[in-house]
């Protein structure tokens, strides 16, 4: 993990390979780094290489479309493949959201639409609390590397927005949890159905 200085601006960046995920004044933006460049993934989608100062757009990369409206984008790169994870509209919702998966072999495109990790299997019910798995609408996806081989672990956190009302009394929006999920990646790059669970395992040593 490193940290960068640029200007005025200071970088994180987890792993060597330059990934980042930001946050740019929404929940709704995403941003990755590769090779001393970096992208924004604007809702509704669109992939924005930023100018070299991270501080407004360059040129439009790629577009892409998700099966329902969707924000929260985060992206992320493995290997020589690049992600975005994208959830179904929460605006502070309880219940959370999709995760939509999609990939690409570089941020021009063409996107391919893996499919949805976050939904519980069955019908959807819009009066339900428990449509989707994590109960949570993601927020950003770090690369944590992994002392016993080359393989970076991806975390997937997302906030559960308005879990903080569970408590006695109802506790403010900074009580709301946020969920962490280690992505399960299959030889081919795809990644399997998030399944539920009050921990999750990082190996650091």
């Amino acid at each position: 993990m490193g940290l960068y200085f640029k200007g005025e601006k200071y970088i994180l960046c987890p792993t060597d390979s330059y990934h980042l995920m930001l946050s740019l004044n929404s929940a709704c933006v995403a941003s990755c780094i590769a090779k001393g460049s970096a992208y924004h993934v604007r809702t509704g989608f669109d992939v924005v290489k930023l100018n070299d100062e991270y501080t407004g757009p360059d040129t439009v990369m790629s577009s892409f479309r998700t099966p329902k409206p969707s924000e929260g984008p985060v992206m992320f790169r493995r290997g020589s493949k690049y992600y975005v994870l994208a959830g179904t509209a929460c605006c502070a919702c309880i219940g959370g959201s999709t995760i939509y998966v999609l990939s690409a072999p570089s941020p021009k495109g063409p996107w391919t639409y893996q499919g949805d990790i976050g939904s519980n299997p069955g019908k959807f019910d819009s009066h339900s609390p428990n449509n989707y798995v994590t109960k949570a609408q993601g927020s950003a996806v770090i690369a944590i590397p992994n002392p016993s081989n080359s393989e970076a672990q991806y975390l997937w956190m997302g906030n559960q927005w308005n879990s903080g009302l569970a408590l006695k009394p109802p506790g403010p929006r900074n009580h709301d949890l946020l969920y962490w999920t280690v992505l399960d990646f299959n030889t081919n790059g795809t990644l399997n159905q998030v399944v539920y669970s009050e921990t999750a395992t990082i190996q650091l040593a």
